[in-house]
This record gives structure tokens, sequence and C-alpha cells, in this order.
């Protein structure tokens, strides 16, 4: 297997760890939450995540071939390993005190980093493919995350009721656009 192959099947491990792990992020988050709105969002984002395992599969498997996605996925099955981004958000929440009840706020900004650095992992996987039919489901992929990142962020804004600071002004008194 040659060295961009073998960075490839690693790319694809990671995603599919980061998928499997953001479902587990998710439910961790709505458990950790008091609010009921927040234990509702977030775990319709974990039922989001649960969903997206049939895309990345499509997706890595017109990669790497669906033989090695297989492979991967039983691999991954049976390690259960954790993914080392959820890994380090949990521990954050751990190490601010948060256990047993998560200030919302703070499960806001652990679960906009962990979009964060999905959107910018799914971009690193985008620089090993040339396919056009892969570029478009990653770029699809890369399109959730933001929406993602895009609504999470607004419900941070909402729970420390900020607004956001717009570059203009939304409408003119005198009706001009």
């Amino acid at each position: 297997m040659s060295q961009i192959n073998e960075k490839v099947v690693e790319l694809v491990r990671l995603a599919l760890s980061l998928e499997l792990n953001g479902e587990h992020f998710y439910r961790h988050a709505a458990t950790a939450t008091e609010h009921p709105k927040g234990k509702e969002m977030f775990l319709r984002l974990a039922e989001q995540e649960k969903a997206r395992r049939g895309e990345i599969g499509a997706l890595f498997s017109a990669i790497v071939g669906e033989h090695e996605w297989q492979r991967i996925c039983a691999e991954e099955d049976a390690h259960a390993r954790r993914s080392d981004v959820v890994s380090q958000l949990e521990a954050a929440f751990m190490a601010r005190g948060h256990a047993a009840v998560a200030d919302d706020a703070q499960a806001l900004r652990l679960a906009l980093e962990l979009e964060r650095r999905t959107i910018h992992f799914y971009g690193e996987v985008e620089k090993h493919t040339s396919d056009a039919e892969t570029l478009r489901a990653l770029r699809e992929l890369i399109d959730d995350e933001r929406y993602h990142y895009d609504f999470l962020q607004g419900q941070l804004d909402s729970v420390q009721n900020v607004g956001v600071w717009l570059d203009g002004p939304e409408f003119r008194v005198d009706g001009k656009f």
C-alpha cells in the first residue's frame, strides 16, 4: 500500500471514529445539561450523527473501496476505541467540574469545538481525493457540519443572551435595501 493510501485509510478511520464518537459526545452533553430544550437539541444532534454513518460509508467506500471500508468498520467496531477529539472534549468537561451537570454554555462551547474540528478534518480529507462525486459528497458533509456549527453558535448566543454583530444594517427606515 502506498503512503497516500495509508494516509487515506487513516483519514477514513478518523472519520468513522469522529462520527461514532460524535454521537456519544452529544448524548453525554444531553445528560449533562439541565435545560429541556438543550437536552432535546443535543439528542437531535446525536441522532443526526448516527444517521450520517451511511453517508460516511458511501463516501469512504468510493475512496478506499467497499471491501476496505467493511474491513475498517469491523476493526473499529471490534476495538470500539474512542476518538481523541471526543475524549479531549469530555476530559475538558470533567476538568471544568461539569461531570454531573454541565453549564449549558460550556456544553455548547465544547460542541462547537467538536464541529470545528470535524469541519477541519473533512477539509483535510478533501485534499486527498480528486474524484468529482467524492468531492461533492465531502462538500455536503462539510456544509452539514458548518450548519451544525452555526446552529450551535446561535444557541450559545441565545444562552448567553447576546446578539450577533452584523457587518451592516439589516434594513433602512426609508425601505431601501
